[in-house]
Formats: C-alpha cells, structure tokens, sequence
C-alpha cells in the first residue's frame, strides 16, 4: 500500500525535530554530566530506562502478535517495528552506565562489600566485569532478535507470505522467551542492585509488563497521528482501535496484578531487608507518587478502558495512552531515584532536579529521531493481506453507512 506524500513529510519534520530537540539536551546533559554527576546519574538511569522500555515493550508486542496473528497488530506492526529498531540506539547510550559502575553501584565499592556481608556473598553475580559483559550480552540479544523479526515480517512478496508468517510464529515464541530472560536479569542488574541487600523474584515481571503498557500506549498514540494520513486512514478502524484499547486494559490490570502482589508477598513477610524497599518510597513526599501510581496507572485508566465507547473513539483512546505514558515515567522515577538516597532513611525526600527533564528530552529527541526514520522507510503496507482487507472493509462499511 502506497504512503502519502505528505506521511513522509510529516516523519522528516519529526526526525528533524526531535535531532534539534536532542542536540540542545544533549549540550545540558554533558554539563550534567561533567559538574553534576550525584544529580546526573539518577536523571539519566530513570530517562534511560523510559525510552528503553519503549524499545523492548515495542519487540515484546511484536513477537506476542507474531504468536497469535489478529488484525490489531497489522495496523501498528510497523511502528512496533520501528519502535524496536531503536536498540542499537539504546546501546550507545548504555554507554555512561557501562563506564561508571563504580560511581552507580554500591556493590561495585569494595569498602561498602567489606561491611556488608550479604552483598559480599552475591558477589559472584555483583561484580563489574560480570555487570559489563552481561550488559554486551542483552544488547546483543536483543538486536539478534530484532534481525530475525525482521526477516520473518510481513512484506510485498504475496507468494513468500504463508512461510514468512509461520516462520514469524516459530521465532516470536522463542525470541520471546529470550526477552523474557535477559530482561529480568537486566532489572536485577541495572535497577534493583541500585539497593543490593534487597531483592524481589517478581521485579522482572514488573518491569515486562510497565513495558508492555507503555509500548502498547505510545502504539496507540502514534496510530492516532498518523490516521489522517494514507495508508493508516484506510486501515485505522473503530473495531481495531477497539482491540488495541482492550489489550491496554489487560496490560494495565496485569501490571497492577505483578505490582500489588510483589508488595503483598513483602508485607505478609515483614522482613526488614525486605520491607525497607517500600519504606523508603511510603515517606518523605514519595507517598504522594505512589497513591498517584494506584490512581492514575491503574483505577482510572482501568474504568475508562472498560467503556466500549472510549476504546472506540481515537481521541479519547489516545488521552487515556497518553496518561499511561505519562505515569510510566513517575513509576520508573518512583522506582530508581529512591535508590540513590542511600544514607539514611531520613534522606529518603522526594526531590526533582532539572537534569531529569533534560535527560528525558534529550534521549527521547535522538529515540524519536530514529523512530521516525525507521518508520519512514517501513510506510509500505502489504495490500494483499486479508486482516489488512478486513480493516479496509470495514472503513468502507462505516462510510456508506455515514
């Protein structure tokens, strides 16, 4: 299916955007980085992992609707692939975390090992060289998987097309094993070693699944700017936009499930080591957070993405997605920065510097820059597809009934 001209326009001034948007926040950032490291380092990890669950939550999607087919995942496969196609991006700008553990990571100062007997005894997973060479590892992984999703796509080719698909089947349920894998240790590794002495066996999960809502929310929103424009004005339907605030609604309830049992399992324990985690986030204004978490991440969204009719209306969908993505950065703020107030618990106060907006804007310029270039060259729709036909089938339906 042929792209508008004016869809091609339209991704340019957004590469072109987000590249200026990115330079200026990036001159901010090496300031940041250079004069304010305490403050830095926290702003840069929580912005990081924003964009990153961006990324992944755009490949796990991907490989679920590799798995299970439906027409809702043809009408946003492209930006899913596109989404994905940021990781080697993602992995250049690993690059602060890759060189300073020492300065992120208590468990990588050999003092603070000597004194804490039990973040010694995890030291044969918590060490730098392991830290590093698993981080080459995931990046590697997930970019291997990206490379075969991309071979198994969806393309012009009519014949190839019943292989293709059944190839895609096979490597999305493998691949999203993988995923699955390697994204729990890099929780562990990245974020919930931030406080070594604790640990959860449901923080991977958590975490997959904040992803999935945010990749699934910022599908829709892109969707939704895209639809004035061929070939998504074609394709874009009440009934697609109904499956894909469904899935919304079964992201957001499986998330606050991982979450609330996760805090559920911890209180039933009463462990000092283990309730400390949710101590430091429950005083010092990070309550507040975390009561906007419950409200806003899930109760709301959760009684609007019921209504058939909001799922089936772009701009109400869209600000429900929109809402999502917003309280996906406080969860991931409400997550790391804590993490860096290690002191004492009377340090444990809500603050927000600068350097986090900065952080946010300028990785997420470069992400939208790339993103917009990907999609820009994946315009090209498979006409022949019959789940595509269906949607086209069904704008032409509601035209003649209007």
């Amino acid at each position: 299916m042929t792209p508008s001209p004016e869809l091609a326009a339209f991704l340019r001034r957004v590469s072109l955007t987000g590249l200026i948007v990115a330079t200026i926040g990036g001159f901010v950032c090496v300031f940041g980085y250079v004069r304010l490291r305490d403050q830095f380092f926290p702003a840069y990890l929580t912005a990081f992992l924003y964009w990153l669950s961006l990324s992944l939550g755009c490949m796990g999607i991907a490989m679920i609707h590799g798995m299970t087919g439906g027409a809702w995942g043809r009408m946003i496969r492209r930006v899913l692939e596109a989404g994905y196609e940021t990781l080697p991006l993602m992995a250049i700008l690993f690059l602060p975390f890759w060189l300073d553990v020492g300065t992120i990571y208590e468990w990588a100062d050999p003092e603070f090992v000597r004194h804490h007997a039990s973040v010694a005894k995890k030291g044969g997973y918590l060490n730098v060289s392991g830290f590093q060479w698993r981080a080459i590892a995931y990046f590697g992984i997930w970019v291997l998987i990206t490379w075969v999703l991309n071979r198994s796509s969806p393309n012009e080719e009519r014949d190839s097309e019943s292989l293709r698909a059944r190839r895609l089947q096979k490597v999305s349920g493998l691949g999203f094993m993988f995923y699955g894998f390697t994204m729990s240790l890099a929780a562990v590794d990245w974020v919930m070693s931030l406080e070594p002495e604790w640990y959860s066996t449901m923080y991977g999960l958590i975490n997959i699944a904040g992803q999935g809502v945010a990749s699934l929310s910022f599908a829709v929103v892109i969707v939704f700017a895209l639809r004035a424009f061929r070939p998504w004005s074609r394709i874009v339907t009440a009934g697609r936009l109904n499956d894909l605030g469904s899935l919304m609604l079964a992201s957001v309830m499986f998330w606050a499930y991982c979450s609330y049992f996760q805090y559920l399992v911890i209180w039933s324990g009463n462990l000092p080591e283990e309730n400390s985690w949710y101590v430091h986030r429950s005083r010092g204004g990070w309550e507040y957070l975390a009561i906007s978490l419950i409200l806003l991440h899930f109760s709301v969204p959760f009684f609007l993405l019921l209504s058939r009719p909001i799922k089936r209306n772009p701009l109400f969908l869209a600000r429900v997605a929109s809402l999502l993505l917003v309280m996906h950065y406080v969860d991931l703020y409400w997550i790391v920065t804590p993490g860096f107030q290690r002191e004492s618990s009377s340090d444990h106060v809500l603050t927000f510097h600068w350097l986090h907006l900065a952080t946010l804007v300028a990785i997420g310029g470069l992400w939208l820059c790339v993103f917009a270039w990907r999609l820009s060259i994946r315009l090209r729709l498979p006409i022949y597809d019959p789940e595509l036909t269906e949607g086209m089938n069904e704008r032409s339906r509601q035209s003649v009934t209007a």
